[in-house]
């Protein structure tokens, strides 16, 4: 028994020794490796005895660290010298094809793999997303000629919004790129595509197509937006991405049948594992099916490392095998410590054996048929509060109807709807034409009458400020108290737990008010703010099917708890009003300020004019008139002070309107912050406005790969020539400005409040970001 202990000790060594890639800054070099590679030989060599157990852990964790940032170089190396290039490749589609059948196809990505380059060769296949706009349809198992101008993944960094970039890194989809030309060199497709086509006729045929194509192949791409907004907001978008839960139906299906059938055959053929093999055989084939995309091959790996602890260490307890399984999960990939998936499914794992052992009915209940719905209402709150800290945490909120849409869903896709479209797919091997139409169709009216259900439960979604993520432990830590008894003897500790859990709710903050540029692309979206109510100056851009606004904006309020009482718009562009319509139905009650007639004004940015606001003053500088649509020059320039500090809002201010406001306010014009006029283009900061405004720090808004190449490279020099710090949300992410009584203080996402090695500038832009 000691030795499986020691092993076990092993396994939680080696998980951590992971763990440092969720927050290291940068990874080690070369000789910073080799010098902890060199200290953990000495410590092998001179192990003491009698500490001997203590020094292996120690070993075990530095051994999993320098493997896991190994592992993790050796995928930046490969890519690196492929971004930012162009190239001639051939290529190998990995991705299926579901779009044949749809009438009007958009561009979209394609996953393809890298077999080699045409000016140097590759160690391994690289896998590549490629934007693709050609009329001609790829599809998988093709090989094309693709001359590519390439990119790399490069995130929105913002509080509260999708880390994109450290998605692509664990999902292997860092290296993108824009095809120029595209040649098919092998139209042969392979087994998985012919698999779709012989579907897609059927599947094409049903108002739910997106969900059957997700749950039959694991492609998401044809969710319908509705589908997706009503599965977000009551809790269930989890049933329909390819998880463990699949993957174990399908392998329980498949034992089930086995097991039937070997009752048909002579007990001499019966074997104790041939149901196992063969379930484990059909899950493999559905993942491969799927695409093996990371969960899908997460589950297949701990199903298969959870059948061999099963049955070589049958005495082994629940948490020694989930242990075990994480720690050879992270062995095999340490970059799926980075994956929030990977997080949710081992946390939802760990939960359900919490339930099992610290929180269970009691015996007259778990044995009776009839208290079914008993013991799933136990299940599921139970695992709602024991999920509540990682729903905050991954998506800043939660919805509080979750319970009973799960009760719903849960069952009609695990035991209807699933199962049906595996069969479907089965029937359609053996060309069951009739059979195979009327299981789709089984399968799209229970889709049908589920989200009518949840059609109905779609509100109450709660966002949670990010100070309520240590309180929502509360619920776990109450479990153990009571369960353990510890409330009666150590009554004084569980207040002292229940105050630390408390106290970022008691927190005060320490500046008097702050500024956020965020970090939007290109376009221009800052908040001004006290820590309970904002004024925003512009809204960022509205894009084809989503915004910044909806993206950036609103989670970044929401996660800070902040009520948006006034909208400041600059002008009619959309890159800075597009946001302004999801906004104002968010916040209804806030006051609108801008140049232009057509917008419904409260308050008219006019030269002269200003708004007191909790102590900080808002000066209208330009325009001296309003005009039906505001354009560059009818920018509404702001500059927000304090009294001692001030920032300079300018929007796309030009030259021309940059030496009136020199010739009209002169010396009045310095401030402390300055936002670069029009993203740091050549039409604007002039050297008259730059001497007349002193800015101490500049900030731009501007996206990577932003076809203009903004900020220019002449403007970008003359900030250096004038000694003016400048700073771009493209190479910083979020910008953050505290005020306090006497000084104020600058913070970027990338180098100060989250400072990551996956947040990198990867590639060889040029440096005037």
């Amino acid at each position: 028994m000691r030795q499986i202990n020691s092993l076990d000790l092993q396994a939680i060594m080696l998980s951590l020794g992971c763990l440092p890639l969720m927050f290291l800054p940068y990874l080690p070099s070369d000789t910073q490796w080799y010098l902890i590679a060199v200290i953990l030989v000495i410590i092998l060599l001179v192990l003491p005895s009698k500490f001997q157990k203590c020094w292996i852990c120690v070993v075990m964790f530095g051994l999993s660290f320098l493997w896991s940032t190994a592992y993790s170089k050796q995928y930046l190396l490969n890519i690196e010298s492929l971004i930012d290039e162009t190239l001639v490749v051939n290529a190998k589609v990995e991705s299926i094809n579901t779009r044949q059948f749809v009438t009007l196809v958009e561009p979209y990505y394609v996953k393809f793999s890298i077999l080699n380059n045409t000016y140097y060769p590759l160690s391994t296949n690289m896998p590549i997303s490629i934007y693709w706009d050609m009329s001609e349809i790829p599809k998988s198992g093709q090989i094309w000629q693709l001359k590519l101008k390439t990119k790399v993944v490069h995130s929105y960094l913002n509080e509260g919004s999708f880390d994109s970039q450290r998605f692509a890194i664990v999902n292997r989809n860092l290296l993108t790129a824009k095809i120029i030309q595209a040649n098919l060199l092998d139209g042969k497709i392979d087994i998985r595509q012919s698999i779709v086509d012989n579907v897609l006729p059927y599947i094409n045929l049903f108002t739910y197509r997106g969900i059957l194509i997700a749950l039959a192949f694991g492609d998401r791409s044809q969710l319908n937006d509705d589908h997706r907004n009503i599965m977000m907001k009551t809790g269930v978008a989890h049933l329909m991405a390819i998880s463990g839960m699949h993957i174990l139906i399908v392998f329980g299906i498949s034992y089930f049948l086995v097991k039937v059938k070997m009752f048909l055959i002579p007990q001499r053929f019966m074997h104790f594992y041939i149901p196992i093999m063969i379930g484990w055989l059909c899950a493999v084939f559905y993942a491969w099916l799927t695409g093996l995309n990371p969960p899908a091959l997460r589950a297949i790996l701990a199903l298969t490392i959870w059948i061999y602890l099963r049955y070589k260490y049958e005495q082994i307890s629940k948490w020694q095998k989930i242990n075990r399984i994480i720690a050879l999960l992270l062995l095999f990939d340490p970059l799926m410590i980075l994956s929030e998936s990977f997080w949710l499914s081992c946390y939802a794992v760990i939960s359900l054996i919490f339930i099992y052992e610290w929180i269970p009915l009691s015996k007259c209940i778990q044995h009776k048929k009839r208290w079914y719905i008993i013991r799933l209402l136990h299940l599921q709150f139970s695992l709602t509060i024991l999920l509540l800290p990682i729903q905050f945490f991954l998506f800043q909120g939660v919805s509080a109807v979750s319970l009973f849409t799960n009760l719903i869903a849960i069952p009609v896709i695990s035991l209807i709807t699933f199962p049906v479209i595996l069969f479907a797919l089965i029937t359609c091997f053996v060309n069951c034409s009739n059979l195979t139409f009327w299981l789709w169709l089984i399968a799209e009216k229970s889709l049908e009458w589920l989200f009518y259900c949840l059609n109905s439960l779609k509100f109450l979604w709660i966002n949670t400020p990010s100070n309520f993520c240590l309180l929502s432990f509360v619920g776990i830590f109450a479990i153990i108290i009571i369960r353990i008894g510890f409330l009666y003897r150590f009554n004084i500790t569980v207040l002292i737990i229940l105050m630390i859990l408390t106290s970022p709710l008691l927190k005060k903050q320490d500046y008097l008010w702050r500024i956020d540029m965020l970090d939007i692309g290109h376009g221009l979206a800052i908040v001004i703010h006290n820590g309970k109510s904002a004024v925003l100056y512009d809204t960022g851009a509205n894009w084809q099917k989503s915004s910044a606004a909806e993206r950036i904006i609103i989670p970044f309020l929401q996660q800070h708890d902040l009520n948006v009482i006034g909208i400041i718009i600059s002008h009619q562009h959309n890159d800075h009003i597009g946001g302004l319509k999801e906004l104002q139905r968010i916040y209804p009650n806030s006051w609108l300020m801008s140049s232009s007639t057509q917008l419904n004004n409260n308050y008219q940015c006019l030269a002269g004019n200003s708004i007191i606001w909790n102590e900080i003053t808002f000066k209208v500088l330009w325009p001296n008139k309003m005009v039906d649509y505001a354009e560059n020059e009818d920018s509404c320039i702001v500059q927000v002070t304090d009294g001692k500090f001030s920032i300079l809002l300018t929007g796309d201010l030009e030259h021309n309107q940059e030496y009136q406001l020199v010739s009209l306010y002169h010396n009045q014009l310095e401030s402390t912050i300055l936002q670069i006029p029009h993203h740091g283009s050549n039409t604007s900061s002039s050297y008259a406005f730059l001497n007349h405004v002193k800015p101490k720090s500049s900030l731009a808004s501007t996206s990577r790969y932003n076809p203009w190449k903004l900020p220019s490279k002449k403007i970008a020099k003359r900030y250096k020539d004038l000694q003016l710090d400048y700073y771009t949300t493209a190479r910083t992410g979020q910008i953050i400005l505290f005020f306090y009584k006497n000084k104020w203080e600058l913070k970027t996402m990338r180098a100060h409040n989250r400072p990551r090695w996956y947040h990198n500038w990867f590639g060889y832009l040029s440096d005037n970001y």
